[in-house]
């Protein structure tokens, strides 16, 4: 008996539906749909589109108008109130920092070198208008390992590395002022709730208070390094970058409203 390919299909207890597969009802060897009502349909089958993958990227804040010049800084309020810049130029940018093998990239504000008590939890405030760029609430505190770790990469390198300049940096608050210029504070012990990614901040407003994170002595001798390390970035380096300490401190004497310090 002749079957047709209708009874094929149903020989073969095959649904009403496109059924791909090798060529094995006749025809040529490619391959060979067969459609509900026995057409035999040859070549390759087109692929159903995809749907590409969307590509999540990470949010960047816009930095809001700016009247600040990059080339002329002025009228900064002090990231602490009530202080001044540290006497000691070893606690202003440039001076030497042999741990790590490099130099400092700020401002330090200790207590007895900055015209204010300052300790553990001493407020820290926006010295301009700003967008919030980053917020440390996640932070993580520094291990003795990571110090061992650390300290050894440096030693074979004969530098600190990004990477390295930012652990030590410890738990962090970067606000991005426009025209290039970022402020970062450094060693907070914490970060007020309020304050995230994305948010509008004035000068004074207190992002967070002072601690010690990211220092290698808040694991080998805690409560030794209770500090602010203040930061004023200008495109990719720091304000008064390989500058000599009187044209440094002229600088920040400039930047900043009451700013004597000596």
């Amino acid at each position: 008996m002749r079957h047709t390919r209708r009874d094929i299909l149903k020989l073969l207890g095959l649904t009403p539906i496109a059924v791909v597969g090798s060529a094995c009802l006749g025809g040529s060897d490619g391959d060979i749909t067969v459609l509900a009502d026995g057409t035999p349909v040859t070549g390759t089958p087109t692929a159903a589109p995809t749907t590409p993958t969307a590509t999540v990227l990470p949010f960047t804040p816009t930095p809001p108008p700016s009247n600040l010049d990059p080339n002329d800084l002025t009228g900064l309020l002090l990231p602490v109130e009530g202080a001044c810049l540290p006497i000691s130029d070893r606690l202003m940018p440039n001076a030497p920092r042999s741990y790590r093998n490099g130099v400092h990239e700020g401002v330090d504000f200790y207590f007895g070198d900055a015209c204010v008590v300052i300790g553990r939890g001493t407020p820290v405030v926006a010295v301009a208008p700003g967008v919030i760029m980053r917020a440390d609430h996640d932070y993580v505190d520094i291990t003795p390992q990571q110090v061992q770790e650390l300290d050894a990469l440096t030693n074979q390198q004969g530098f600190s590395d990004p990477k390295t300049l930012d652990t030590y940096r410890g738990r962090q608050i970067w606000v991005d002022h426009g025209n290039g210029i970022i402020t970062r504070y450094c060693h907070l012990e914490v970060i007020r709730d309020d304050i995230a990614v994305g948010i509008m901040v004035q000068p004074g407003q207190v992002l967070g208070g002072i601690g010690e994170s990211g220092t290698p002595e808040s694991v080998t001798a805690p409560n030794t390094e209770l500090h602010l390390h203040f930061e004023i970035r200008i495109g990719e380096s720091f304000l008064g970058a390989d500058l000599p300490p009187d044209e440094v401190r002229a600088l920040y004497v400039r930047a900043f409203v009451s700013a004597s310090g000596g």
